[in-house]
């Protein structure tokens, strides 16, 4: 695809919005280049608009490393929780036609929706479920729908038994569950799925014909995006996973130059091309800080962090950025906004990295500075992961010195065999099979793997080869006073799903 066409390349010059010269374009068409390079990132696709135009649509790497399929401005490509505001403006909607207020509450809808205490459950409003301030802990919850069989209503049902972290709307923590939640609200003042819902008030009239709501539907197109995990110097390809239990929260996949529209639809205050989808209320509204973030770095100059209903907000150069990030088995997206310049971005990539936030802070500081000579974003955010990794590195070499010095009793295996049951996710079976003992997450078909002994009653696993971003486990039992198994833990160091919050007594 070429970088841009002359006539594209003129509305840089013409239109009062952008003050961009096609060198700075060429600029920031070589950092990307370079950032995907730097991140050992398969493919890559960026789009740039402004109010009614696609400005800037190019596509980077692989889409498929295997078959050397190329990405460009229309492959598809999960954009995982960029889905929220979907979900959120789909509820403005509502609000909107007099069929739900902001301040109503979810038990008044949803009944068997249930949290921590009884006060909470009873005062959790519409707004609460957009804003992220519930009391848990950022995901908490999030292995009760990833890759199970659990329906919404299971889901819903069992965050009641999660613990919070903080009291009820002081602090922020991150949740799924309360998209879904949202949108079987939605679902139930609508009467049509959210899946419906979103695609005939949005997708549909907004011409996103290469949007999906689910992986099911990727049997019916072509230029798909394949997700991939860098480990060990190598991009390791990994399955789709569907999400349709969570679509509220995530399931949308789409590709540039589609959710370019979408990005469209927002700079313009919900109204393109002489019709109206929502409000400027309802997208100030939904772009108004309702959860505050701490601001502990200053090399980004920032002044405030916020999340609004669906959206994250800051500021950035004195301008206000509204955004969401999203990610996926496999793939990081990005897309923001900026109202008073009236710019908007989309960032797609098909592997799990930080580039996104390097190459939007990176974008920002050309677009609303001009200058391409500032901060190499790319090669600072390079060096916080190669940090972290040390970090982890060592921790595992601690780990596996560790290893020789400790008990090598066990019981005899057969002692472990069994049902254990959690009363929120439900049961793991451990099995012995071939002298080796082996775990299956029994609502979970992806979670499985062999144990092998480490310490005690302390065993290690790696789930399956299509999970291999997920680092290697631990699993241990707890013996009762009378030497019988009594308790299974898991645990699976990472930053998005938290094992502990489960325990499982042996049936």
């Amino acid at each position: 695809m070429k970088l841009l066409k002359l006539s594209l390349l003129l509305l840089f010059l013409v239109t009062p919005v952008f003050s961009q010269t096609t060198e700075q374009l060429k600029h920031l068409d070589s950092y990307f280049q370079k950032t995907l390079k730097e991140w050992h990132i398969p493919g890559m696709a960026i789009a740039i608009v402004n109010a009614d135009s696609i400005v800037f649509s190019k596509g980077y790497g692989y889409a498929n490393i295997e078959k050397k399929l190329k990405v460009d401005g229309n492959t598809l490509f999960a954009v995982a929780s960029n889905t929220k505001a979907f979900t959120a403006s789909s509820l403005a909607k509502l609000v909107e036609d007099g069929k739900l207020k902001w301040t109503d509450k979810v038990i008044d809808y949803i009944p068997y929706f249930k949290m921590y205490n009884a006060y909470v459950t009873n005062h959790f409003t519409i707004e609460d479920l957009l804003s992220h301030h519930s009391g848990l802990a950022t995901f908490s919850g999030d292995l009760l729908w990833y890759g199970t069989s659990k329906t919404p209503q299971e889901i819903i049902t069992a965050q009641q038994y999660l613990k919070p972290i903080s009291e009820f709307r002081t602090a922020y923590g991150y949740s799924n569950i309360a998209f879904l939640t949202a949108g079987e609200i939605l679902a139930k003042l609508s009467g049509k799925s959210w899946q419906n819902y979103v695609t005939e008030n949005f997708i549909n009239p907004l011409g996103m014909s290469r949007t999906l709501t689910s992986t099911s539907q990727l049997k019916h197109t072509n230029n798909i995006a394949t997700p991939y995990y860098y480990k060990n110097g190598k991009n390791i390809e990994l399955k789709w996973v569907n999400w349709d239990n969570i679509a509220p929260a995530g399931a949308i996949i789409s590709s540039v130059n589609d959710f370019s529209k979408w990005i469209q639809l927002n700079i313009n205050k919900g109204t393109i091309a002489s019709k109206k989808y929502f409000s400027k209320k309802s997208l100030n509204r939904l772009t108004t800080p309702h959860t505050n973030f701490n601001v502990n770095r200053n090399d980004e100059k920032i002044h405030f962090k916020s999340y609004g209903l669906g959206w994250g907000l800051q500021d950035y150069e004195g301008y206000k950025i509204v955004s969401h990030g999203g990610g996926y088995d496999g793939m990081i997206s990005k897309s923001f906004f900026i109202p008073e310049k009236k710019i908007g971005v989309v960032i797609l990539t098909n592997s799990l990295n930080w580039a996104t936030s390097a190459l939007t802070n990176k974008i920002l500081d050309v677009l609303l500075t001009g200058k391409t000579n500032k901060k190499d974003w790319s090669a600072l955010y390079l060096s916080y992961k190669t940090r972290r990794d040390s970090i982890t590195k060592n921790k595992q070499l601690k780990d596996s010195a560790l290893r020789g010095k400790l008990n090598s009793k066990h019981l005899a295996f057969e002692n472990y065999t069994g049902t254990y049951k959690d009363k929120m996710y439900g049961t793991v079976t451990i099995s012995l099979k071939n002298k080796q003992l082996y775990f299956t997450m029994d609502k979970t078909s992806i979670f499985y793997g062999n144990l092998n002994h480490w310490n005690g009653n302390i065993f290690t696993f790696n789930f399956n080869k299509n999970l291999s971003s997920l680092p290697e486990g631990k699993l241990w039992f707890d013996i009762d006073k009378n030497g019988k198994v009594a308790i299974l833990h898991i645990d699976v160091p990472n930053p998005d799903f938290d094992f502990t919050e489960f325990e499982f007594i042996k049936q």
